[in-house]
């Protein structure tokens, strides 16, 4: 099922509505409250719903094991090499622009 805007929405001072088709950066940005199912949807192409859910797994602690990136990278069409680690997916997915890179702490 695909989902559409339900509003107009500000993206970097871009404007984008119920009709527009949202690149899927865009989408991952905007929150899902912005949006709605329908079959008549239409939703964008990377739509968080339709690509098997939005949030990554954590990066640490329960949850964030190589098996949870590798199928959230999958979801996402990142492609990673068989014999990746964690890491190695975890930075792909950055360079997807599928995650924000981790900032450093201070």
């Amino acid at each position: 099922m695909s989902r559409r805007l339900i509003a107009h929405v500000h993206v970097d001072g871009i404007a984008y509505g119920p009709d527009d088709e949202v690149p899927a950066a865009v989408a991952r940005r905007i929150g899902a409250h912005a949006w709605t199912s329908g079959e008549d949807a239409g939703g964008p192409p990377g739509d968080p719903e339709a690509d098997g859910g939005a949030e990554p797994p954590p990066r640490s602690g329960r949850g964030s094991g190589i098996e949870a990136w590798r199928a959230f990278a999958e979801q996402h069409d990142v492609e990673v090499a068989a014999d990746a680690s964690r890491e190695d997916i975890i930075a792909a997915a950055e360079s997807a622009g599928v995650v924000e890179p981790e900032q450093p702490k201070e």
